[in-house]
């Protein structure tokens, strides 16, 4: 069961929300140290500070690092500790095992952390159990892996549906800016891209922070939040769509004059007000989970020109795929309730 805390926009900010859990993380480390009774409580907090991350994701990949490293590095160090233990010279017996592990971090990255085992365990050995410290640093590991995963995953971990669906707001700005800037031919086709490739880097953020969320809870995101799981998909259909009509406004001879043709007028009233009801409802989402009131969605799908209108050929086709796609994504965010009369 994950802990609910009370939404605030203060917890909209990324640093306020990594700062949260890590004191988080490194208090509940140090209690559990202390608990347990653990001779050496340093290394979990160490461990805690190193792998709680800002996402889930982050924090998954930092503690298996952590994790395979430190045990890859204690078994390791058993050899040169058992060398030393028949008077071997220290830096030959901790040569022996050190290459090895070299050639495999190089080869291998996220096992550097054996490395850093090896020489805790081989270095500062203690005198009277050399074996002692790979237990207890594996222990360490252990439990500052596992405070985090679990502070990481019950802390705040609702903020990641609330990232979506903010930047799926930006993103869908963005576009609208394409269209307008292409229609009044202020930008040139290459500074156009330059807002395509912004609005993709939105797109990206929405599509990091579902990913976030399907690992928020182990029910399927396509269960409890069908919304948010289709999300991306319709995003990028409709800002691939806003690309294809921008280049051809651009390239076509006769421009489409704003309000004559509503068919073939990026601009139009009637797309705007999709444009916005978008924008309003992703935003409405961030701040908490709410219904929408269906006929309004309904009344904007409505409002939008018939695909068989009159117009450009060229326009005319662009645009009635970007008014298609339009369409789902108003009826992913609303049901469409046209048809229920």
């Amino acid at each position: 069961m994950h802990f609910k805390i009370l939404s605030a926009p203060w917890l909209g900010n990324p640093v306020v929300r990594q700062t949260i859990r890590l004191l988080v993380s490194v208090g509940l480390c140090g209690f559990v140290t202390w608990i347990t009774n653990l001779q050496e409580p340093g290394w979990a907090l160490i461990t805690s500070v190193i792998v709680t991350q800002s996402s889930i994701t982050e924090t998954l990949s930092s503690g298996r690092y952590q994790l395979v490293g430190t045990l890859i590095g204690a078994a390791a160090s058993i050899l040169p500790i058992t060398l030393m233990l028949y008077h071997w010279p220290l830096w030959e017996s901790f040569a022996i095992a050190f290459v090895p592990l070299a050639i495999l971090a190089s080869w291998k990255p996220g096992t550097r952390m054996g490395v850093v085992t090896l020489m805790i365990a081989t270095l500062f050995a203690t005198p009277n159990d050399p074996y002692l410290l790979p237990v207890e640093r594996v222990l360490s590991i252990l439990m500052g892996v596992g405070v985090s995963m679990l502070v990481t995953y019950v802390v705040l971990h609702e903020q990641a549906r609330r990232d979506a669906f903010r930047n799926a707001a930006t993103t869908v700005r963005q576009i609208v800016e394409m269209l307008t800037q292409a229609h009044n031919h202020e930008m040139d086709w290459a500074q156009i891209q330059d807002l395509n490739d912004a609005s993709v880097a939105s797109l990206r953020k929405v599509q990091s922070a579902v990913e976030e969320a399907r690992r928020e809870h182990w029910r399927p995101l396509e269960k409890r939040d069908p919304m948010l799981a289709e999300l991306p998909k319709a995003l990028r259909q409709l800002q691939m769509d806003a690309l294809v009509v921008t280049r051809a406004v651009l390239l076509a001879e006769n421009q489409p004059v704003q309000g004559k043709d509503e068919a073939t007028d990026p601009l139009s009233p009637a797309l705007m007000r999709a444009f916005d009801w978008i924008i309003q409802r992703c935003e409405s989402e961030v701040v908490s989970r709410t219904g929408e009131e269906y006929r309004v969605a309904a009344g904007v799908i409505t409002a939008l020109p018939d695909d068989g209108a009159q117009g450009e050929e060229i326009m005319g086709f662009v645009m009635g795929v970007l008014r298609t796609d339009l369409k789902t994504l108003i009826q992913l965010l609303a049901e469409d309730d046209t048809k229920k009369a």
